[in-house]
């Protein structure tokens, strides 16, 4: 998987993944407009989506009725590093399922992507792209005559 994210103006960026696309605006107490999700709350609506759609498959795979799947999200905020902590995750399902499906499909969302990514941290690299060298002031470019 790879994506892209583009700064569009202020603190606004828009993350692109083939045709779709995402913006992403700081929250006004961080500098930003607040026009869109901020990246934690895209980080953890993300976490949703994905045990949304794990509980939902699995629904549809077992053959039970679901008209409404709901998760809530809420993420503790730390600072020093700055961080998100502790992310409770809150399931809601109509009309409910009896005990022993719920069970299941809480196993089922406890191994969505997202969840078995913050589970077991993966490694992060950060660095800047290469770039090709300026050329020094007063270098001409070669051409394909010259060589």
């Amino acid at each position: 998987m790879k994506l892209t994210v583009q700064h569009v103006d202020g603190l606004r960026f828009l993350a692109t993944a083939g045709s779709n696309a995402a913006v992403v605006d700081a929250a006004p107490e961080d500098g930003g407009a607040g026009t869109a999700l901020s990246a934690p709350q895209l980080f953890a609506a993300a976490i949703g989506a994905c045990v949304c759609e794990f509980v939902t498959n699995s629904c549809r795979l077992h053959d039970i009725p679901l008209e409404r799947l709901e998760v809530e999200v809420a993420c503790e905020e730390l600072e020093r590093p700055r961080r998100l902590g502790a992310v409770d995750v809150q399931v809601s399902i109509e009309p409910p399922p009896p005990e022993e499906m719920r069970r299941r499909l809480l196993g089922v969302a406890k191994h969505a992507t997202l969840v078995n990514t913050l589970a077991r941290a993966p490694e992060v690299s950060i660095r800047f792209a290469e770039t090709s060298p300026e050329p020094a002031e007063g270098a001409r470019p070669e051409s394909a005559e010259g060589k």
